[in-house]
């Protein structure tokens, strides 16, 4: 049994597109009680006829395996001090000075930046390539703009990893996360750079398993695409997962988040996706209530625009904010 894997030159890019409009997000926008929006009123989505109303939408979509990697990107954005002792290296590693401890705010799902993700992921597999642009010179921001997604700034991770022998999908996920933070044969530490990139507010995750040949030698592989970015005008999103942590390990693993818990901000409810991981976009400023499945809750007090917020429910009792960071500041 053989084992391999290969990371290319991470993608960045950041800049001001002037002529374009509000964000292209998927989730609904949120208003905090008391407010009034167009036909909406007391924090309530409008609905026909501007009567006020509670929605039910699902949230963005992911797998288990693409909740995992969220997971881990997140524990590395929250705690990147602790994220570089736990593989071993100093955070500035092969890059004295340019990285410094401190929480970035928590990425969330976006289902046009993922829908992109997945489809290259997919392409790189059915059609045995492992590079940003595709054979036919399609950038990462090209397939980014033409999923829908409108954005200032936006990065591209890439990861491959494969055996001859049998594949161990989760392992393999939590691998593919080590390689890219500690990224100790790029150069520039690109991966773990634009892993760490402050600015970036959502993510695109596509975890996709296939068979990919290199070098003559056909791997059972799974190839990951992380599409980040950030768009106009952005709202302040509030993200969690929902689990059980089974094994007590103090940490979400693959397989403890609960699918389709329900979750809710103002009066606008969200089902939790396979992994269990919820979000809401703030497009107002207010106090809204966090709820929760078993009358568990939480106020937050939300400037729009301040960082994003992570909100974890644990075993159905006990709340973590940004993994025990708490709120960032702007």
């Amino acid at each position: 049994m053989s084992e391999s894997r290969r990371r290319p030159t991470h993608l960045l890019l950041i800049y001001l597109l002037i002529a374009m409009g509000g964000p292209a997000c998927d989730t609904a926008s949120i208003l905090p009680p008391g407010s009034n929006s167009g036909g909406s009123t007391g924090g309530n989505i409008a609905g026909q006829g501007g009567n006020p109303t509670t929605t039910t939408t699902s949230s963005p979509s992911a797998t288990v395996l693409e909740q995992l990697s969220l997971e881990r990107l997140n524990r590395a954005r929250l705690r990147p001090g602790q994220e570089a002792s736990n593989n071993g290296i100093a955070l500035d590693e092969g890059i004295p000075g340019q990285l410094v401890d401190g929480p970035r705010q928590p990425v969330t799902l976006n289902n046009l930046l993922s829908a992109a993700a997945r489809q290259h992921s997919q392409d790189m597999l059915s059609r045995n390539y492992f590079a940003h642009n595709t054979p036919e010179g399609i950038t990462p921001f090209m397939r980014m703009t033409n999923a829908g997604y409108l954005f200032n700034g936006a990065g591209e991770n890439l990861a491959w990893r494969g055996t001859t022998g049998t594949l161990n999908e989760i392992s393999t996920v939590e691998t593919q996360h080590s390689d890219l933070f500690v990224d100790d044969d790029i150069p520039d530490r690109g991966h773990r750079v634009t892993m760490l990139n402050g600015v970036f507010r959502e993510v695109g995750i596509g975890v996709v398993r296939g068979f990919y040949t290199n070098n003559g030698v056909r791997y059972d592989s799974i190839m990951q695409t992380q599409d980040f970015g950030t768009p106009p005008n952005p709202p302040t999103f509030v993200l969690g997962v929902v689990y059980n942590d089974t094994n007590n390990n103090g940490r979400y693993d693959a397989g403890e988040g609960v699918a389709s818990a329900a979750v809710s901000l103002g009066d606008v409810v969200r089902t939790a996706n396979a992994g269990g991981g919820y979000s809401f976009a703030v497009t107002q400023s207010g106090q809204y209530t966090l709820q929760f499945s078993g009358n568990r809750s939480q106020t937050l007090n939300i400037t729009r625009g301040q960082p994003n917020i992570k909100v974890d429910l644990v075993n159905g009792t006990t709340i973590v904010i940004n993994l025990g960071v708490g709120i960032l500041g702007n």
